[in-house]
């Protein structure tokens, strides 16, 4: 039967591992055989009740997402890698204080997850309120460069 367009199998599509049936989900293909199934699953609140098929919404493209992206810091962790800032020469250090400006490590914002063992005098275009009571309460200072936040 190898010269035959079927191979003895019939119509084109039968002999196959899934044979003729339309979908291994719950709605894939479900408009070829599985409708009712798929109308009653619904009716009943699958995936959820709200869900239908079809896309719906738009999603804005990742350029413009990332002009209104700000990249942050918590200040732990500031305060665990505010030495190799030193060695890399991103911040200096005089006496025990140490001065960064974030601009230069590409910071945006700054966040007060975590605690400030250090003196650190901080130059950010934001922060939380949390980040600068805590980096004032080590002895340290936030200077915003926008007044925005």
């Amino acid at each position: 039967m190898r010269g035959r367009r079927t191979h003895g199998y019939g119509k084109v599509g039968q002999h196959r591992k899934t044979g003729q049936r339309a979908g291994r989900g719950k709605t894939t293909q479900w408009k070829k055989s599985k409708k009712s199934y798929y109308l009653k699953q619904k009716e009943l609140g699958f995936p959820d009740p709200d869900w239908d098929m079809g896309k719906k919404g738009f999603k804005r493209p990742q350029d413009i997402v990332r002009i209104y992206h700000d990249n942050t810091i918590n200040v732990k962790d500031l305060d665990h890698r505010i030495d190799s800032y030193v060695l890399n020469n991103k911040a200096t250090k005089s006496g025990n204080t140490y001065n960064i400006n974030m601009n230069e490590i590409n910071i945006q914002k700054v966040l007060g997850k975590g605690d400030v063992n250090k003196v650190i005098n901080i130059t950010v275009n934001k922060a939380s309120q949390k980040a600068i009571e805590k980096v004032e309460a080590a002895g340290g200072k936030i200077t915003l460069l926008s007044q925005a936040d």
